[in-house]
């Protein structure tokens, strides 16, 4: 199986407002496959959403190479098809929102691709039906809830025809309901769908529910594995500025005073059964 996305390399460069080089990125290597639940965690400026740029071709390498199912994004040829594979969320969903009536701003991709009338309708009604949205299709995008709005830029993607789909720290301007609402859409698209989801958050309850957990720093991935080893290590992720689970980080503080616990023991759950 061929990754969805393959990156080689990758360094990326900046400019600052003082005229100074900054590097972002640097010796990024790293593969998704299809149908993947991928999870990146980092504290802020460690590199995370300027990565996920790259994905859909927002951001270019100064070095190395990003590829969109073998697509380069280099290659001008590329960049539209990469974008319709690969549909983007960002943490602001007002930013997203285009039209005045949600079944019109879930059309809107679709409508500048050239897709038929009718197939237009068909991908609208299938997205919201997907996303629980279907009684809100005449409804004012503004009038809807942080969350639901964010499920509506999901279904834009879904429409679009993207099988892979880049949340940037989606729930970061959330209540707790919305962020339940986002994640377990994105947990729903991904064992149904097959959808392959790159989900990038500062919660770290939210990165737990993930296949895989990368963690950056300072534009460089620092570890990446299932999370139930990264969490596991609390020591590390602290050093970085990231909060390990409560659960991970009591069990690590019972066997530093000699308690015979289990390593991988991240949530509140899996401590009960241990301490029994």
């Amino acid at each position: 199986m061929d990754p969805v996305i393959d990156v080689q390399g990758l360094k990326h460069v900046y400019t600052d407002s003082d005229n100074n080089q900054v590097t972002a990125l640097e010796q990024i290597d790293l593969q998704i496959m299809p149908g993947e639940f991928v999870a990146i965690i980092g504290a802020n400026g460690s590199g995370k959403s300027t990565l996920a740029r790259h994905f859909n071709a927002l951001l270019l390498p100064t070095e190395g190479s990003v590829k969109i199912n073998g697509m380069d994004t280099l290659e001008e040829n590329n960049i539209w098809k990469i974008r319709q594979q690969v549909g983007m969320v960002f943490q602001n969903p007002d930013n997203q929102i285009v039209a005045a009536i949600v079944e019109e701003d879930v059309a809107f991709g679709p409508e500048n691709i050239g897709v038929s009338t009718d197939e237009i309708r068909r991908r609208v009604d299938d997205a919201l039906r997907i996303v629980d949205m279907e009684e809100y299709r005449t409804h004012a995008p503004h009038l809807l809830s942080g969350g639901q709005k964010q499920r509506i830029a999901i279904a834009g993607t879904l429409a679009l025809g993207s099988e892979c789909i880049v949340l940037d720290e989606p729930t970061a301007m959330l209540d707790p309901k919305g962020r339940s609402e986002i994640l377990s859409t994105m947990k729903r698209l991904n064992k149904e769908k097959n959808i392959t989801v790159v989900y990038i958050t500062h919660f770290m309850k939210e990165a737990m529910q993930a296949d895989r957990v990368i963690v950056m720093c300072r534009g460089r991935i620092m570890m990446q594995g299932a999370p139930k080893d990264i969490f596991s290590r609390v020591d590390e992720l602290e050093k970085i500025g990231l909060e390990a689970p409560m659960a991970a980080k009591f069990a690590y503080e019972l066997r530093k005073s000699g308690a015979k616990l289990p390593q991988g023991i991240i949530t509140n759950e899996e401590l009960a059964t241990a301490l029994q």
